[in-house]
């Protein structure tokens, strides 16, 4: 989803970059996470909103915290406490983390409507231009910061217990004033890794809206689980995509993260098919069983 570019100014531009790759880590209270379990994928219709899960299924931090049209507390009598218990951030005496791919309405804007609680959160976030929209939004998040750009396509390694490790990548570096820079391909991407004898044996991929082959750095492992990137839209998609994504670990699953109303066309599914629509789920599948969220575990 891309919102209009008029008036587009400089969304983090104000935050201070992490210091170090150690800095990342404190998103979260590691100490007592102890294991990385899998992804829950939230129904927020239009958006993405994924929570990384820790050895008691409870979510440690998020990837994105959006939502748009068709979300399920659209229309309820009390969004923001619906919202506070369907996609909680507390954690203890502390708030889960939350990492930002990119500045488009449909990654944060739970944050902003239904749930403002989120704010207090640690977020990590790309450096881009975007809305002003969102460049005011970016401005309530007093404990965010900005992925340093001098990383360039280095990953960023967190380990979780010594079984696992969220990696990170910017896919693609800032350009100050670039009034058409593509959010979409210049966001973060996430890995989740798996390791077994020190070596990774599965891993799970949440692009945002990247396309698979623009992330750098991939790591060279067989697929757990698998977002589509920007919410299976056909946008930027070739042969390189599908090869990006070719190597498929035996429990392999596929999800779909969309609103049903959204105006893009989303999801198109014929690219992903046959080889990776195989048993695929969606939000769409989610909101007419009356569920709120569904796990990839490893």
């Amino acid at each position: 989803m891309v919102e209009p570019r008029q008036k587009r100014g400089e969304a983090g531009a104000t935050q201070p970059d992490v210091v170090n790759a150690w800095d990342a880590a404190t998103l979260f209270d590691s100490t007592s996470v102890t294991e990385l379990t899998g992804v829950r994928i939230f129904d927020v219709g239009q958006g993405d909103c994924l929570g990384l899960l820790d050895q008691n299924g409870r979510v440690f931090c998020y990837v994105d915290y959006g939502g748009l049209q068709d979300h399920p507390d659209e229309h309820v009598p009390s969004p923001q406490q619906m919202t506070a218990a369907r996609q909680p951030v507390r954690r203890g005496n502390g708030y889960a983390g939350i990492i930002l791919t990119h500045w488009d309405k449909d990654h944060y804007w739970s944050a902003n409507k239904k749930n403002p609680e989120a704010q207090k959160c640690k977020w990590l976030v790309p450096r881009q231009m975007a809305s002003m929209t969102a460049v005011r939004f970016a401005a309530r998040l007093l404990k965010a910061r900005c992925w340093p750009e001098k990383l360039g396509p280095k990953t960023v390694q967190i380990l979780v217990g010594s079984t696992y490790a969220i990696e990170l990548r910017k896919c693609r570096g800032f350009v100050s004033g670039n009034q058409s820079e593509d959010r979409n391909l210049s966001g973060l991407a996430i890995f989740l890794l798996r390791f077994l004898n020190r070596k990774i044996e599965a891993c799970m991929l949440l692009p945002g809206d990247c396309a698979f082959h623009a992330i750098p750095n991939r790591p060279n492992a067989p697929l757990r689980g698998l977002i589509a990137y920007h919410h299976g839209s056909h946008t930027h998609w070739g042969v390189a995509t599908a090869s990006a994504i070719a190597q498929r670990a035996p429990k392999y699953q596929l999800f779909y993260s969309y609103g049903t109303s959204n105006g893009y066309g989303h999801p198109d599914r014929t690219n992903y098919r046959p080889a990776w629509d195989a048993n695929a789920k969606s939000t769409d599948s989610l909101r007419k069983t009356g569920r709120r969220y569904a796990d990839i575990v490893w």
